[in-house]
């Protein structure tokens, strides 16, 4: 008998856009430092305005994982608690102990150490180690 479904609520990262933001820090300093004033003044502007954008792109939703009879894995995705979930073709393009880097459905899914708590990563990551 398969063992029960197991949901992963994925949230956005602080720690990414943390990270983006300081090499958009660095990238700025850079352009401050060695281009002109009139180049490096709308050139970090421009860097600056990725930001919000890159935050507000970050996927948010549920990932659900059905252990199927033989060994497979069934996984489904929905955006939020109101929608149905779908299933997806996942694959995984890297597992580490910190960050795990997901394909649904063609659409990149990067989960940090803060998108989820460490027991569904843990799970996450236990599922992922048996994919074929």
């Amino acid at each position: 008998m398969p063992s029960l479904p197991t949901t992963l609520p994925i949230a956005p990262s602080r720690l990414a856009l943390a990270l983006h933001g300081l090499v958009v820090l660095i990238l700025g300093g850079v352009l401050l430092w060695a281009a002109p004033f009139w180049f490096a003044l709308p050139g970090g502007l421009l860097l600056a305005s990725l930001l919000p954008g890159w935050g507000r792109r970050q996927r948010r939703g549920e990932l659900r994982l059905t252990p199927q009879i033989g060994g497979r894995t069934c996984w489904a995705w929905r955006e939020g608690r109101e929608r149905n979930w779908q299933e997806v073709r996942l694959s995984c393009d890297y597992l580490g102990p910190w960050l795990v880097g997901l394909r649904l459905d063609g659409r990149r899914l990067w989960v940090w150490p803060d998108s989820s708590d460490a027991a569904s990563r843990r799970a996450l990551r236990r599922a992922l180690v048996h994919m074929p």
